[in-house]
């Protein structure tokens, strides 16, 4: 796939964005975001680009679980989307039908969609979470803006490097995977709900004045440095005995301080159950001995299934050009 080509860039006109909520069907500020937008088009609308809002997973949403047979947000790899016969579970169908709605992504073909906005809620301690490609320009100027706003915003990368992502805003030219935690499973928390509404209200204003100013020529841009975290290292499982069950647990010490805390050698990593200590060494991890590294998803309660107590990023500064407002 030649995503370069495939990408919205930042002289690009944007004139199709979807909104998709749901994707794993009980975190449900996401849902309910995109209820609010379906049910305003106020809300959603600009007069320079259209807005299409998605309900992804309905039937997890109905049943208010994580996904019914599959996780959906690993189902957007291009070789099951472009394979008829990969429809085993529910979720591989309904992600080829969100293909059709969005994608396809396929080469050589133009996406439906300019820009997608999959909204998601984590029981970690994220704050504003944007997860993108690392090499979207333009949703990386979109979250630039945000972070201008909310000082929480922080914005992770998708592994370096790789072919392709399964994750569903990837099917689109441009997008991100909005984050917002710590939330519980199966609840809306009204402050969490009202912050990521205005942020995303924001993004569209903020696609709009893009969009104004290719119109009228008027694309007076500043380069900013911004902070990025990149998922570079080894994803850390909790320690398990010998039947692969958990003998040890998230320590306090680490709990909660996603992309805060510098892990340093020595660091409380888990809490054994026996009392005992466990700590952070970045020989085990593969880490270089000067790589300063920070946790995120510390403790994610959809991740004990994927073996992932936390995973380890690395903090790097990245120009960005915005619109200077």
């Amino acid at each position: 796939m030649d995503w370069a080509a495939r990408r919205t860039l930042p002289s690009s006109k944007v004139s199709r964005v979807a909104i998709v909520g749901g994707t794993h069907g009980n975190e449900k500020n996401g849902v309910y975001l995109a209820k609010y937008f379906q049910s305003s088009e106020q809300a959603r609308s600009r007069p320079s680009f259209e807005s299409t809002v998605i309900l992804s997973n309905v039937a997890a949403i109905k049943k208010n679980v994580r996904y019914v047979e599959e996780d959906m947000n690993r189902c957007f790899f291009m070789k099951d989307l472009a394979n008829a016969e990969h429809t085993a579970t529910l979720e591989a169908r309904r992600a080829k039908e969100i293909d059709g709605i969005i994608g396809p992504k396929r080469p050589k073909l133009a996406p439906a969609m300019d820009f997608v906005i999959d909204l998601h809620n984590t029981t970690a301690n994220t704050g504003v979470a944007l997860m993108m490609a690392p090499d979207d320009d333009f949703a990386h100027a979109v979250g630039a803006h945000l972070m201008s706003i909310d000082k929480e915003v922080r914005i992770a990368n998708w592994v370096q490097g790789a072919e392709d992502w399964p994750m569903l805003p990837s099917i689109g030219r441009s997008g991100m995977t909005f984050e917002v935690g710590a939330c519980p499973w199966g609840c809306v928390v009204g402050s969490w709900y009202e912050r990521s509404r205005k942020l995303l209200l924001a993004t569209l204003d903020y696609i709009e004045l893009h969009n104004q100013a290719i119109a009228n020529s008027s694309m007076a841009k500043k380069t900013i440095q911004i902070p990025v975290f990149q998922k570079a290292y080894k994803t850390i499982d909790y320690p398990r005995d010998a039947e692969g069950d958990l003998c040890g647990m998230i320590h306090p010490d680490l709990q909660d301080k996603d992309f805060v805390k510098e892990m340093e050698d020595g660091d409380p990593l888990f809490l054994m159950l026996d009392g005992t200590t466990k700590v952070f060494s970045k020989q085990d991890y593969d880490v270089p001995p000067e790589e300063p590294v920070y946790p995120f998803f510390v403790n994610e309660a959809a991740y004990y299934e994927k073996a992932t107590a936390l995973m380890l990023a690395k903090r790097v500064e990245r120009s960005v050009d915005v619109i200077n407002q």
